[in-house]
């Protein structure tokens, strides 16, 4: 028997993702208003990717007999399918609309309990399921509009480099000043920047461990105490900060996720001449939630206008501003500093933002501290 399964579409499209990929039905059917046709068009490319038939019916968002009329025509056309609602989403004279004509009838109705990771069965029966579908950070970020077109793809490079990122680490822990030499060591990574790079480092021991670990890993050449020559762009912007951001990868890499991109670079969907682009350092999927890590090695204390205000306030408003448009309402995200944030204000700005911070000393427990956050 064929199972044809409706969806409300709304701002939030992972819900009826969830359902659709956990219930795995033959065809698809959204029930969209006109102001969401947008947000349609981004499933229905989503879901056909996933070899399942999809269709859309148009529907008054405030026609209650509208809404009742197109859904009683959806189960009286499938009179001998398997028929389903998603009540998740849509507005309320929609959702009312569609489950009346669910409810009466007597047509399996779902719901997305996204906070407990829950779809619950309403009608006919009252059941709970553990939600399985694993939606990716490919069509996650799609259902908002926004198209992956780059990622770290092969991160073979970046275990080879695991030893030096985690001497890296250990020393922004014990003492997060040389964390800053370093970046000031290095002049700005440039298309004009000529190779092999020479870099002089202040003396300092744990700084000649590094540049010893470096030249044991042929990833540069001691040439003198203290100084290496850098052989290409990839080492220069690994050692001025990358490295944080491989190393907070391999930390979630080590954690019971579906999925860990690295460097999501990508664009919006919007028409107009300019199409506005982003860039990721780390996204985590697990289930149907999207998981983002802001990865910096700069000084967060660092005063950037008259305000006064740090350095730390742009990154904070950024992963707000990203957040809103690009996870939904479950997304969460997270800041990861290499060095410690003093300012207590600015902890708290975070915390108000709902933003987790995890930074300097606290870069000791990180992997404890992620799987808390992606658990809580």
């Amino acid at each position: 028997m064929s199972h044809i399964h409706v969806c409300l579409v709304s701002d939030q499209p992972i819900p009826n993702l969830t359902t659709v990929l956990q219930l795995k039905p033959d065809t698809v059917v959204l029930l969209v208003t006109e102001e969401k046709l947008a947000e349609a068009k981004r499933l229905e490319k989503i879901i056909s990717h996933h070899g399942i038939s999809i269709s859309s019916e148009k529907i008054s968002a405030y026609d209650l007999n509208n809404v009742i009329s197109t859904c009683d025509g959806i189960i009286k056309k499938c009179a001998s399918c398997e028929v389903s609602l998603n009540i998740t989403g849509g507005t309320k004279i929609g959702t009312l609309g569609a489950f009346q004509s669910f409810y009466s009838a007597g047509k399996p109705i779902y719901y997305v309990n996204t906070k407990d990771a829950e779809i619950l069965l309403l009608s006919p029966d009252e059941k709970k399921f553990k939600i399985e579908a694993a939606v990716s950070v490919k069509d996650y970020l799609l259902a908002y509009g926004f198209k992956v077109k780059s990622y770290v793809k092969d991160d073979a490079s970046i275990f080879k480099r695991k030893k030096i990122s985690e001497f890296l680490k250990a020393l922004a822990v014990d003492n997060d000043r040389i964390i800053g030499e370093i970046n000031y060591s290095i002049p700005p990574i440039t298309q004009k920047t000529i190779y092999p790079l020479t870099v002089t480092f202040k003396n300092m021991p744990e700084i000649t461990k590094l540049c010893t670990l470096l030249n044991e890993a042929g990833l540069a050449k001691i040439d003198g105490k203290n100084t290496i020559l850098i052989p290409d762009a990839t080492i220069a912007n690994y050692l001025k900060g990358y490295w944080f951001e491989e190393y907070v990868y391999m930390i979630a890499k080590s954690l019971s996720v579906d999925e860990v991109m690295l460097n999501v670079e990508g664009e919006w969907d919007i028409t107009g001449t300019h199409t506005p682009k982003n860039e990721f350092d780390v996204l985590i999927s697990k289930g149907n939630r999207l998981y983002y890590v802001s990865c910096k090695t700069a000084n967060p204390d660092r005063i950037i206008d008259e305000s006064e205000e740090s350095v730390t306030k742009e990154y904070l408003y950024e992963l707000l501003a990203l957040g809103d448009r690009a996870f939904g309402l479950f997304g969460k995200k997270m800041l990861a500093s290499a060095r410690p944030v003093s300012n207590n204000h600015v902890r708290k700005r975070a915390n108000m933002m709902k933003i987790a911070l995890i930074d300097g000393k606290g870069l000791a427990s990180l992997k404890e501290n992620m799987k808390q956050w992606l658990n809580s």
